[in-house]
């Protein structure tokens, strides 16, 4: 198999020739170019040229579009700032009064706001890199993370006890945008789409405000975009033990787990219908640990999914940090190579 098909076959429930690999890398790539974060954030040629050479370098099983972090809410108003080497943070939010503001705010089009037509130039520059071998994963927020960036997180998290009419007509805009968006992305020729909400973290929010302000809206945009076609995945930052059946109910094909959650316990809450991905630490092991320490951990997560019909994608619980080695990266590629997938069928 070529690293589409076993993407895909683990994404569709089926045995692939081995567990797949695909670590949250993105600005570690830029790094491992030469390049300056900033300098690709605008700039669609370097960026898709650091995502390429890397997956061909180090032979993960998947390559990462521009990351639009906050994208969406910039091309809606919001206001980031942008730093040398990082990816950028709102610092001024679209939404300062609802009666006022909110009227106001526009579906954007992707193809002319913000930094939208860049991200969507740079999954076409991916697509024709990989040729179908490889698949291209496009990102996009959750409606509720979505809502944060547009209202500020401290403010929603207020709203939600204080003006909830407000917040849910805010979500519905949300997620007419993120559908807009999703569309875009799958067209530009994003194979999978990997939907992010940190806001949904048990350490922001309790199991009954995911409920009524994330979990529905989520399902409403998986629910349009997986009439395209196209395999979506999930990220939820933090310990998810707490919501993870009603995050597979979203309607998802994969959850990406954070390493704070127990990966044979997810498994025993969720079944073996839905695939996982995850969940290496991202810090303390990757950046501080050895290739051997990396391995066995990646073994010692391989294994766990046990009866899983080896719907498994091994991962980092989070986003790379830009100074993990390299030889850490190789050490997760080389475990599930060695392998043997029939040990734990």
């Amino acid at each position: 198999m070529n690293s589409y098909e076993r993407i895909m076959a683990v994404l569709n429930g089926q045995k692939p020739d081995r567990i797949p690999v695909f670590p949250l890398v993105r600005e570690w790539c830029v790094r491992q170019a030469g390049f300056r974060v900033y300098e690709t954030i605008l700039d669609a040629s370097k960026y898709a040229y650091s995502q390429y050479l890397c997956v061909k370098e180090f032979g993960y099983d998947m390559v990462r579009d521009l990351g639009g972090i906050h994208c969406e809410s910039e091309a809606m108003g919001s206001r980031l700032k942008f730093t040398e080497d990082a990816f950028p943070s709102v610092i001024e939010f679209a939404i300062q009064d609802y009666g006022r503001d909110l009227p106001r705010l526009k579906i954007p089009n992707p193809n002319q706001d913000g930094r939208m037509p860049v991200v969507l130039e740079g999954i076409h520059r991916l697509k024709e890199k990989c040729r179908g071998e490889i698949p291209v994963l496009g990102y996009l927020q959750a409606p509720f993370r979505h809502a944060s960036m547009l209202r500020s997180p401290e403010k929603i998290l207020i709203d939600v006890y204080k003006s909830i009419q407000s917040v849910k007509d805010l979500l519905e805009l949300c997620v007419s945008t993120q559908i807009i968006w999703g569309t875009a992305l799958i067209r530009a020729g994003a194979d999978v789409l990997f939907i992010s909400d940190p806001m949904s973290s048990s350490d922001m929010i309790s199991p009954q405000i995911w409920m009524n302000f994330a979990q529905p809206y989520t399902t409403k945009v998986v629910s349009a975009l997986k009439k395209l076609g196209v395999k979506i995945i999930m990220h939820i930052c933090g310990d998810t033990t707490d919501r993870l059946e009603s995050m597979a109910t979203t309607g998802v094909n994969c959850l990406s787990l954070d390493s704070k959650v127990n990966m044979s316990e997810a498994r025993k809450i969720l079944g073996n219908d839905i695939c996982l991905m995850g969940n290496l630490d991202p810090t303390h092991l990757l950046v501080f640990g050895t290739p051997e320490d990396v391995e066995e951990e990646s073994w010692r997560l391989m294994s766990s999914v046990s009866g899983s019909k080896s719907n498994y994608i091994l991962s980092s619980g989070c986003t790379v940090p830009i100074n993990v080695p390299s030889e850490n990266i190789r050490g997760m590629v080389s475990a599930t190579k060695r392998f043997d997938l029939d040990i734990i069928l």
